[in-house]
């Protein structure tokens, strides 16, 4: 039996609905109704907010697929049907216009685009109340009346009047049920035509109502588990060498890369279904300096890693022996590593400059460009910080520097995150600045901010934390995110005396050189007699907004532990650095 009432607005703590829309003039309700459930499932199945384009659908399915105009309506079937085979992307990737016109993708589409692989077609109330209180919302299409453009006002139930000046339809129109109340007798319906609409967006429709009610016509609900969201959505939810995939049978396998002996890189994945930890391969050789004739293994230290909006590429920057910053990547069409090679400064003669890098490296890609620029920031061995970046734009592999900044500097981390834009906007060039904690030669924390939006370079922070001797590992989460265009905290972990410190400060830190770092639990490894040497990757993962981190161990062995609502837990111990 059902719940007797469902409100996917807020349920079990956390809003998991993106901010009402408006179709405009254009007859795409259809598109929006379809769009509206596969946001809802992205963000129910993966615990993030993955806004999508009706756009990317509608214009798509007008130009390329002998369809009919995207404002002449139609079915979510068929707009689902289209998103099995092509994803849909974000709304900066391809906007949406209300008209039949289309907008203007940017190259990088297919790594942005959120899949699915299948959806189901629903029939009688009973099953309809199942699904959304088993799985999430689903998509109704009815004949809408002809008052139904002013109903639903201050939570009123609506019901179609029958008399005769109101008996003839006003077409048929698609929306989203996102819940439903059996003491109103009403489903809870997200509709498409603004906040002016019903109350802010929402309305309740009563049951039943025979042809002009919300179960006479199939209704489409999605399988959490057959969504897997992009890079785009989960750039900022992860760092270090710690990755959550769309890989395995639910989209969801954690994917770690660490140094072995003999400097090699080893690949290990978690899948998300069994949850056990195995070792997928060793990376391939590489050209090694100084003449790059001779193949061999240089790793020295925990990669960084990220998916990109390269058709979803893993790429890794990891310090090499030399002492320089070497970049490779998984070609996702081609199935291999590629390796892209070491980068960093060069003398008068155009060699690259040995022992230049001497630390953890800040990698992320970023909103500006498009496809996005990669940025890069390492601490060099005189204590100063270098910032690098990659113009994506030929995805030639060319990197430059953007200059040094900083003194004193004793470690950098995998901290490296980008600023929210002004009111969340996600278009592409939205300047936002970057963040970055290291740690100084005094052993605290500090955060670093670069203000893209004023031009402005590094700014040294606030401090916090003490006795601290190893990197950090900084992400930014969904917690204070309370819909998509609000920042969420920062998360920390990192390694002091042994243990794991949890660190977090709230949204954009503001004021934007004093923020308040809190620390929130101290927990340790369950593996007797060694301690935690360093914490390598973090993750906001799929699981019930779980942090989840990898640390390095001191006998050399990786252990994952997560973070639910009882606190944190150490997990297993999988591989070793050092056998």
């Amino acid at each position: 039996m059902s719940s007797p009432s469902v409100d996917w607005r807020n349920r079990f703590g956390w809003n998991w609905l993106t901010n009402i829309k408006d179709q405009g003039g254009c007859g795409s309700c259809y598109i929006f109704g379809a769009v509206g459930v596969v946001e809802a499932m992205l963000r129910i199945e993966h615990s993030v907010w993955s806004l999508r384009s009706e756009g990317d659908v509608g214009d798509s399915i007008s130009l390329y697929c002998g369809g009919h105009a995207k404002c002449q309506g139609g079915s979510p079937n068929e707009v689902l049907d289209w998103v099995q085979t092509n994803g849909v992307a974000d709304p900066g990737c391809w906007p949406y216009v209300d008209y039949n016109r289309t907008g203007n993708p940017t190259p990088d589409r297919l790594g942005r685009t959120g899949k699915l692989d299948s959806y189901v077609t629903l029939s009688g109330a009973a099953n309809m109340k199942t699904w959304i209180d088993l799985n999430g919302p689903i998509t109704a299409c009815f004949n809408c009346c002809d008052d139904f453009d002013g109903a639903c006002k201050n939570n009123a139930v609506y019901i179609c009047s029958t008399n005769p000046q109101n008996t003839k339809t006003a077409g048929g129109h698609c929306i989203v049920i996102v819940g439903y109340d059996d003491s109103k007798n009403a489903w809870l319906i997200r509709n498409s035509w603004g906040t002016g609409w019903g109350t802010d967006g929402y309305g309740w429709y009563g049951y039943g109502q025979g042809e002009y009610g919300l179960e006479y016509y199939g209704n489409c609900g999605i399988v959490g588990a057959s969504t897997s969201p992009d890079p785009w959505s989960k750039r900022r939810s992860h760092n270090g060498n710690l990755y959550e995939s769309g890989d395995g049978t639910n989209h969801r396998n954690f994917e770690v890369w660490a140094p072995g002996p003999g400097h090699v890189i080893r690949h290990y994945y978690r899948d998300g279904q069994s949850l056990n930890w195995t070792l997928a391969e060793t990376l391939p050789q590489v050209s090694l300096a100084p003449n790059f004739n001779t193949s061999g293994y240089d790793c020295a230290g925990a990669p960084s890693a990220l998916g990109s909006t390269y058709f979803r590429d893993f790429e890794l920057i990891y310090l090499t022996t030399a002492g320089e910053l070497r970049s490779c990547l998984f070609d996702q069409l081609t199935q291999k590593w590629i390796d892209r090679g070491p980068f960093g400064p060069t003398d008068s003669s155009g060699n690259l400059t040995a022992n230049w890098a001497d630390g953890v490296s800040g990698f992320i890609q970023i909103n500006i460009g498009a496809p996005g620029n990669f940025e890069v920031v390492v601490r060099r061995p005189n204590g100063v910080l270098d910032n690098w970046w990659r113009d994506d734009i030929d995805n030639d592999a060319q990197w430059a520097s953007k200059g040094t900044f900083g003194s004193g500097i004793l470690l950098s981390g995998a901290t490296l995150v980008q600023r929210w834009a002004k009111n969340g906007v996600p278009d592409v060039g939205a300047a936002a600045g970057l963040d970055l904690v290291c740690v100084t030669n005094k052993n605290v924390m500090q955060r670093w901010w670069r203000d893209d939006p004023n031009n402005k370079p590094w700014t040294a922070c606030e401090t916090f934390g003490s006795n601290v001797e190893s990197p950090p590992v900084m992400i930014r989460s969904q917690y204070g995110a309370t819909e998509e265009t609000v920042p969420g905290n920062y998360e920390l972990c990192v390694a002091v005396n042994g243990s794991i410190e949890h660190w977090w400060t709230s949204g954009n830190p503001e004021p934007t050189t004093t923020a308040t770092w809190s620390k929130s639990a101290t927990f340790n490894t369950n593996v007797t007699g060694v301690k935690v040497e360093r914490v390598l990757g973090l993750i906001e993962s799929s699981f019930g907004f779980d942090l989840e981190l990898v640390a390095l161990l001191s006998d050399g062995s990786l252990q994952h532990f997560w973070r639910d609502g009882a606190g944190w837990h150490a997990g297993p111990v999988f591989g070793s650095t050092v056998k």
